[in-house]
């Protein structure tokens, strides 16, 4: 845990260097006799030219409906986007670190998905997957696909506020609501 605490606090120190940083809230309901929680992220992502950009993000405070703290992630990706026409499609890779009360283990993370302006409101679709597996999955069980489709809003020019819907199957099964803020610097 102090590891995550001390990623996550420099993290949010570099956030003010970043082009952006994010943070979300997570409602995630389980399905099928999986248990309900809670999560907490922070995402700081850069620019690294007009298609391509980083980002490090950390999730933490997970929390199971006892109130314990179930695991925690931590990925860096690299982002692909485009524009072709109003849609604008995107394909983003990730490798990341899973800790958990009993095992730690790596894991890889491939999105796609596209964003599409909804005309000149300052709103902003978004339809995607994703799937994620444990590099061993044959040892960590934690192989998922996941659908998303969010709505954000842009406030200003440098802040938006979004929330977005994820059905989660595999071997995690919920239906997540999150509601989250970015800040563009």
């Amino acid at each position: 845990m102090k590891k995550i605490l001390a990623i996550l606090t420099m993290a949010i120190s570099g956030s003010v260097y970043a082009a952006s940083a994010t943070i979300e809230y997570q409602d995630q309901t389980g399905v099928n006799a999986t248990t309900d929680s809670s999560l907490y992220l922070l995402s700081v992502s850069e620019n690294i030219n007009k298609n391509f950009s980083a980002a490090i993000a950390s999730n933490f405070g997970a929390k199971d409906s006892t109130g314990a703290v179930s695991n925690s992630r931590i990925e860096g990706s690299v982002t692909g986007k485009t524009t072709i026409g109003l849609l604008s499609p995107y394909v983003r890779l990730g490798v990341g670190e899973k800790f958990t009360t009993t095992t730690n283990y790596a894991y890889y993370s491939v999105e796609s998905g596209v964003t599409a302006p909804l005309s000149n409101t300052g709103l902003t679709a978004r339809l995607g997957y994703r799937y994620r597996t444990a590099f061993d999955s044959n040892v960590n069980a934690d192989t998922t696909n996941t659908w998303r489709l969010g709505l954000s809003y842009a406030v200003t020019k440098q802040d938006t506020i979004g929330v977005r819907y994820d059905q989660v199957r595999g071997d995690t099964n919920q239906n997540n609501l999150a509601f989250n803020y970015t800040r563009n610097f």
